[in-house]
């Protein structure tokens, strides 16, 4: 009998389990940016997005004091082998329930158009992210080169 309760808890942490039993938030697991050259006038951000809900939701908009204006952007290279940057589609943009948004170099990034200064190595940067849902992020994002 012993064996047989056994064997139904670890079957019911299995169903869980499969059953995306996340985390119940939406929250940033990594977000950076690169230090930039002393004259630079934009800059780049990168973000890690976990959705632990059972909902998607998408990446909207994000505010950040040091820039004139923010552009979600995706960089992709063509058959010429030419890298080109444009603004992200929505659906690039979207979260899924039990997924992540993925934001990294030479793909889908936030460009900081018109910096009040340059990106300092060591410096931390405050962000808002803005999701479809309505629900606001705030993070503290580290300046660093990786």
């Amino acid at each position: 009998m012993r064996t047989n309760l056994r064997a139904v808890i670890i079957a019911g942490a299995m169903l869980l389990s499969a059953c995306g039993g996340g985390s119940g938030v939406i929250a940033v697991i990594d977000s950076w940016a690169p230090a930039t050259p002393p004259n630079a006038e934009t800059a780049a951000i990168y973000l890690e997005v976990d959705n632990g809900t059972p909902a998607d939701d998408r990446l909207v908009d994000v505010e950040i004091d040091r820039c004139e204006a923010i552009e979600l952007h995706n960089t992709t290279i063509d058959e010429n082998r030419i890298m080109r940057m444009r603004p992200a589609e929505p659906a690039a943009l979207e979260i899924p329930a039990g997924g992540e948004l993925v934001m990294k170099p030479a793909g889908l990034h936030v460009m900081c158009i018109g910096l009040d200064a340059p990106f300092r190595p060591g410096e931390i940067l405050q962000l808002s992210l803005l999701l479809e849902s309505g629900a606001i992020l705030e993070i503290e994002t580290p300046v660093e080169n990786r």
